[in-house]
Parts: C-alpha cells; structure tokens; sequence
C-alpha cells in the first residue's frame, strides 16, 4: 500500500511540474496548465502593466508582470481568440521565450524555468492591422496555485 501512495504522490508532483520549462504549444487556446488541480478564482492577485495604450503597427510595447513572485506564465495579446504581435525575446533571456501559437511565430511568451521571477518585462511587436487587442495571461504561483487565461490590459493599434 505505500508504494502505491509513493508512486501517486511521485506522479502528481512530476505532473504539476511537467512544464517547468514553460508552457507548451498545446495550451495556445484555453491557456491552462495541466496542473492536477483546477485554477484560482478570479481576482488575478498579480498587475500587467503597458508601456503605451496605443501603438502604431511594428512598434514595441512593454508588458510587465508584477506583484509577488511566481514561477511560470503564459501570455499572449489576442485579436479575438487568435494571439497576434510577436515577442521578441532573446535566446540568452534567462527567465522568458516565446512560443508559436494560432499559427503566429512568437506570438505567445513563457517561463523557460520554476525559478521564481517578479515584475518582468516582456517586449511584444503589435502586428500589421489596427484595432483594439486584448492581454490574456496566466500566472502560476507555483505547481498547485495558479491563475488562467485572465483577461487584462487592452492596447490599440493604430
């Protein structure tokens, strides 16, 4: 009996770890880890802040993730349920990298590690086309607490 307690105890904390090194391409849409536990209950307990409200096509906005520090996060600027814009991350960035999602290069970012990280600053590329986009984001505090695919700033493309 408890090697089978050991081997669920030892599955469950190899799952909640699973994407230590970020989220993968499969969570694009709804965003969600696949944590063993549902996420948070809104409020998002952390801020996502913009450099600008407004930007022209091809122009670099800042979004930063502060408040107290989490381990891993997805985040993506949408254009309807698509992300657009791309991040521009360098390979050497040693908490973020983008990811490719809804078909888009770099149109999502993610942690690269569970090293605890706060009030990080993200550059993001707004794409061809104007309108009114929106962040969506999700923040894990750690493996067991987490917050997804939270609606947050708006920034419009001119």
């Amino acid at each position: 009996m408890l090697k089978i307690a050991l081997v669920v105890v030892s599955a469950l904390v190899a799952t909640s770890w699973g994407y230590s090194a970020g989220a993968p391409e499969s969570v694009c849409d709804d965003m969600t880890p696949k944590h063993p536990v549902d996420p948070q209950k809104p409020p998002l307990p952390y801020t996502i802040a913009v450099s600008k409200k407004e930007a022209k096509a091809g122009e670099v906005v800042e979004i930063t993730i502060g408040g107290k520090p989490f381990k891993g996060f997805l985040l993506q600027v949408r254009n309807g349920d698509k992300a657009v814009g791309s991040f521009d991350i360098a390979d050497t960035d040693k908490y973020a990298k983008a990811i490719n999602c809804h078909g888009t290069a770099g149109s999502a970012a993610t942690h690269k590690n569970a090293v605890d990280k706060n009030n990080l600053v993200l550059k993001w590329k707004a794409p061809e086309g104007s309108g009114n986009y929106q962040i969506f984001v999700t923040v894990a505090e750690d493996g067991g607490t987490f917050w997804a695919a939270q609606p947050s700033q708006k920034i419009k493309i001119n």
